[in-house]
């Protein structure tokens, strides 16, 4: 509903293009990163088992976005269009969808289970993703491509949030209800920018982007929930974690994606496209992955 309507007033121009970039830009910076100080700064640290699946999650995320980068070489891509594709190929929407979905499923119980697979989602593989964006778009040296990627208000707010879980420390009172006003409008604002960017750009992909888009969504909602099932199983973590992960791998590419896409490449439409695809695929597949981990 959220993605229609951004469509319908961005088409009817009732908002302008600078309007989207406008609530890309507070999403970027205040909604988003404001969501994951509190989803993580929240929860407990992990124990030694489910630190484990953690580090399994993020492997095998980061192996296939070495995948998307090899397939791009490959087929010629731009730099940007590869690591697009690659970054839409493996960061989920874990904070928005997967962890509500997961508390629904197998109660609230597993909702510090949820919140660590958020953390690696958004400071292990956003950080390796937003390295590979910079470093394939000319921005420099990977050194210099690496500290940029930590200063992205996405990655050092998922930062922030972890060293906040692991060291316990509280936030004065005011601030962490600013934060929650600012976290609960994250996930409507880029929806809405989300269906406006769609609206502006109403267009079939063409025949360039059908293949990065195409290797986007088999790798987020095929590849990537099966890969973290073998991986998490070969570390030894836990059933319920297992269970968590698998689940949280297979969700859609995160709203976030396609803004950072549109900022830092040239794969912004493509990625608009495959959330929306995605999402779309996923009210599908996710139910058959629930069912399957739930047993």
């Amino acid at each position: 509903m959220l993605i229609a309507a951004g469509a319908v007033i961005a088409r009817t121009r009732l908002l302008p293009r600078e309007g989207v970039k406008g609530l890309s830009v507070y999403v970027l910076w205040l909604g988003f990163p404001a969501l994951l100080i509190r989803s993580l700064g929240t929860a407990p640290p992990p124990e030694p088992a489910m630190a484990r699946g953690l580090v399994a999650y993020g492997v095998s995320a980061v192996l296939l976005l070495g995948v998307a980068l090899a397939v791009g070489r490959f087929a010629r891509w731009s730099g940007g269009t590869s690591s697009g594709a690659g970054m839409a190929g493996v960061v989920g929407n874990t904070a928005f969808l997967g962890a509500p979905l997961a508390v629904s499923v197998f109660g609230p119980s597993v909702s510090g289970l949820a919140a660590g697979v958020i953390a690696v989602d958004f400071v292990v593989i956003m950080a390796f993703a937003m390295g590979a964006m910079q470093a394939t778009t000319g921005a420099g040296s990977v050194r210099l491509a690496l500290g940029r990627t930590f200063l992205n208000p996405v990655v050092a707010a998922a930062i922030l949030g972890a060293v906040l879980s692991f060291t316990g420390v509280q936030l004065p009172v005011p601030l962490a209800r600013g934060l929650d006003m600012m976290a609960a409008s994250a996930s409507p604002v880029g929806l809405v920018a989300l269906g406006a960017v769609i609206g502006l750009e109403a267009k079939r992909p063409t025949r360039g982007e059908l293949g990065p888009i195409g290797l986007a969504l088999g790798l987020k909602l095929v590849a990537m929930p099966a890969l973290v099932w073998v991986a998490v199983t070969l570390a030894g973590a836990p059933p319920a974690f297992r269970a968590i992960a698998v689940l949280l791998a297979g969700c859609p590419t995160a709203v976030n994606v396609f803004i950072q896409a549109g900022a830092y490449s040239d794969f912004g439409r493509g990625a608009a496209q495959v959330v929306v695809l995605g999402t779309l695929v996923s009210a599908a597949t996710l139910p058959l992955i629930a069912a399957a981990v739930a047993e």
